[in-house]
């Protein structure tokens, strides 16, 4: 008898602890958060308390940047500036304990760029490691990238690019993508070969998977652009609109852009889109 009660029992307090702790672990997650950004001290001062151990505190460091960012990417809309700086701090102290750890680096740009949009602050981390790790050519070809791409910078881009050339592995196109940098010709296709190279190297399939559809949607823009190109050789004049590509016979249909925008021309006769590059907040929600 007392065996079925101490089932029972137990079989209650199961059932109970499943309906509770849902309910429980919400209410913590928050608290949970905020308690993992914590104080960061000075980087002098973490490398005199570290002793002899700096490296192994860098991946410390790095672990709980990472482990934080993780817990809360799921959620997008919820960062703040201070959230990115408390970021940034992290890896900074943890390259200053060990400027050759190369996982910071790249993490900085993974999230500082595409996420946050703070060039800035990704290039800061990049050229730090492009000083420390000599032998690395991705971290130059990175900072090169980021440059053209996103800052616009098509000699600073190129700059990057030949240290990154002169580098063991490099990839042997590079001085000839620097050469089209500085002749500030063909931005569109530039950033294709870019692209691919990223793709090539990316070894998780999220990020690889953002990139092939960055890739197709780009491509898909340097096809109209060459057909603006054809129609104005043809008629001496840019066309009205993208739509005049068709009834031209230029081509035969407009490319649906991947992330769900429109194509469309711009005044310049440049090639836009509605969606500027980006998925939608909420892709499921139409």
């Amino acid at each position: 008898m007392s065996m079925r009660l101490s089932i029972a029992a137990l079989v209650l307090f199961i059932s109970l602890y499943a309906l509770i702790f849902p309910v429980f672990e919400k209410q913590r997650y928050p608290v949970k958060m905020d308690q993992a950004r914590e104080l960061i001290l000075p980087p002098f001062v973490v490398k005199v308390m570290s002793l002899e151990f700096r490296t192994v505190t860098a991946d410390f460091l790095f672990a709980r940047t990472s482990q934080y960012y993780g817990g809360r990417s799921y959620r997008p809309g919820t960062w703040s500036k201070s959230d990115y700086r408390w970021l940034y701090n992290n890896l900074i102290v943890a390259t200053d304990l060990d400027p050759y750890f190369e996982d910071p680096y790249y993490f900085a740009n993974a999230v500082f760029t595409w996420s946050a949009n703070d060039y800035n602050n990704a290039n800061s981390l990049l050229a730090r490691g492009t000083a420390a790790r000599t032998w690395d050519w991705q971290l130059p070809f990175y900072l090169g990238f980021n440059k053209f791409y996103f800052q616009h910078d098509n000699k600073g881009g190129a700059d990057d690019l030949l240290i990154a050339a002169k580098r063991p592995g490099a990839w042997v196109s590079l001085p000839t993508l620097a050469a089209r940098l500085y002749s500030n010709a063909g931005r569109t296709e530039n950033a294709i070969d870019f692209l691919q190279i990223f793709s090539k190297n990316e070894t998780n399939l999220k990020i690889k998977a953002s990139y092939e559809i960055r890739l197709d949607a780009l491509k898909r823009i340097l096809y109209l652009e060459r057909a603006v190109s054809r129609y104005k050789d043809k008629n001496g004049r840019l066309p009205r609109n993208i739509q005049a590509l068709v009834r031209s016979g230029i081509i035969n249909n407009i490319p649906e852009d991947p992330y769900g925008g429109k194509f469309y021309l711009n005044r310049d006769g440049s090639i836009k889109t509605t969606s500027k590059l980006a998925l939608p907040a909420n892709p499921e929600k139409k």
